[in-house]
């Protein structure tokens, strides 16, 4: 796949990494940069040799500083009404994340606020620098963070969410990965070798198994456990040719080819 200029798009050993690509605003979401990045993630999402998508941003000064604010604030000032995530033509990149069923990973490589902090939240796992800082600054702004106020109090415990969320204080990366949040916290100088190797671990597995646990977790969560546990999703791995390859490359004591069928 190729990109544009403000993302950029590479796909190397079945990882698709996305890198926001505007550092002079802090790799701040408008509307130009969203439509891109959910128009990769359905791309990777249909793309057979996609195993996992990542997304990180460009330089060392912010991973996504969340929606543009002069781009909302331009559309305001010239009378366009500015509604609400759930009123716009197109899904939130964070709903496209969600939905999608290819695991998807956040290299973390600086702060991430408001929007930015969301789009890391959608991801599956999640990889940041030790001086990355996070926080939901929308109520000191007037604003919804509609997205964090549903999944943050199902990641963390009820009342910390909420202390973020009404506060909007900035929370560090100690504190997110107290918390839960984060799977790995590393140097700047490790930051990609540590989010690849982790990538690598994962797309080693079978890709059809990738996508039923994801689909299976994202589509049962929060349901009442015996009609979760009856609910099936995603591929059907157990007729799967790759079920039958793990099986033989076990016992001939090998590392198996996924085909993805």
């Amino acid at each position: 796949m190729a990109g544009n200029d403000i993302l950029k798009i590479r796909t190397e050993n079945h990882i698709c990494l996305l890198t926001l690509n505007r550092p002079e605003v802090r790799n701040a979401l408008n509307t130009e940069l969203s439509l891109a990045i959910a128009e990769a993630v359905i791309e990777a999402d249909y793309n057979p040799d996609v195993f996992m998508i990542a997304i990180t941003g460009e330089g060392d000064k912010s991973f996504c500083s969340g929606g543009d604010l002069r781009d909302a604030h331009q559309r305001a000032e010239s009378g366009r009404v500015v509604h609400g995530p759930l009123q716009n033509p197109q899904r939130a990149i964070t709903e496209v994340l969600i939905d999608a069923k290819k695991p998807s990973l956040a290299i973390v490589n600086g702060p991430a606020m408001a929007g930015g902090f969301e789009l890391a939240l959608a991801c599956d796992l999640r990889v940041a620098v030790d001086s990355a800082f996070f926080g939901l600054p929308e109520a000191k702004r007037g604003r919804g963070a509609h997205f964090a106020s549903v999944v943050l109090p199902q990641m963390i415990p009820p009342a910390i969410a909420m202390e973020w969320l009404y506060t909007g204080r900035r929370i560090p990366v100690e504190e997110a990965a107290r918390y839960g949040l984060l799977n790995r916290v590393v140097p700047r100088a490790t930051l990609m070798d540590a989010a690849m190797e982790l990538a690598g671990e994962v797309v080693s597995s079978a890709p059809l198994s990738l996508q039923r646990m994801k689909l299976t977790f994202r589509k049962t969560h929060g349901m009442q456990l015996n009609s979760a546990i009856r609910l099936d999703t995603g591929p059907d791995t157990y007729a799967s040719e790759d079920q039958k390859e793990g099986t033989r490359a076990f016992l001939e004591k090998r590392a198996p080819v996924w085909r993805g069928r």
